[in-house]
């Protein structure tokens, strides 16, 4: 009997030593299946561990603008009023739900603003055009097109002008024509003057 005893002794404490699930490296546990008693099936998710002293960051475009993001591009990715750099390390070759994921490496990978989860706004540079006309990209840019722009007279008066705008990064637009190099434009929300061809300018 005590060897029976024994016995199931050593098989009861070998299935709890199997149970042990333990973690490869130091991390910090960011996850964990709470539902006591569920049976655990093998290669199914238990616990996530994350190592919080580095980040990269996972984000999404549209991939109707796929062809613009390559790997080794550079990136900003905006937190607020900090801005970190980077570079796309690597890009899914396949879209789902309309849209591309890649990966972007940060040079300043440990900043102190990175949080596990965080969502952030991300820029990649696609392309540098010299000697262009631009002005301060504002939320009245939707895309490349046609605008109606109030833009300041000789007279002190605003009149309204089409002005075709091209490519834009997170700060500046591109002017493709419309405007000459100087002239000031209002950039910030004019919907209530819609109608009106000239204002008078305030100053």
């Amino acid at each position: 009997e005590i060897d029976i005893f024994e016995k199931n002794y050593a098989e009861k404490m070998r299935t709890l030593n199997d149970a042990r699930i333990l973690a490869p490296r130091p991390a910090t546990l960011t996850y964990i299946n709470n539902n006591i008693g569920q049976q655990i099936g093998q290669g199914e998710k238990v616990a996530v561990i994350s190592d919080l002293s580095h980040f990269k960051v996972d984000a999404e475009i549209a991939d109707s603008y796929g062809d613009r993001v390559s790997p080794g591009a550079h990136a900003k990715v905006r937190l607020g009023k900090t801005q970190l750099d980077g570079h796309v390390s690597s890009v899914t070759p396949l879209s789902k739900n309309g849209v591309i994921s890649f990966t972007i490496m940060l040079d300043d990978d440990d900043n102190q603003r990175l949080r596990s989860g965080l969502r952030t706004d991300v820029f990649v540079m696609c392309d540098i055009k010299d000697e262009v006309v631009r002005i301060a990209n504002a939320p009245f840019f939707k895309g490349p097109g046609v605008y109606d722009l109030f833009v300041e007279s000789s007279d002190g008066e605003l009149e309204k002008r089409q002005v075709k705008l091209g490519d834009s990064n997170y700060e500046y637009v591109e002017v493709v024509s419309g405007l000459k190099k100087g002239e000031r434009v209002v950039v910030s929300d004019m919907s209530n003057f819609a109608k009106s061809e000239r204002l008078k300018l305030n100053k």
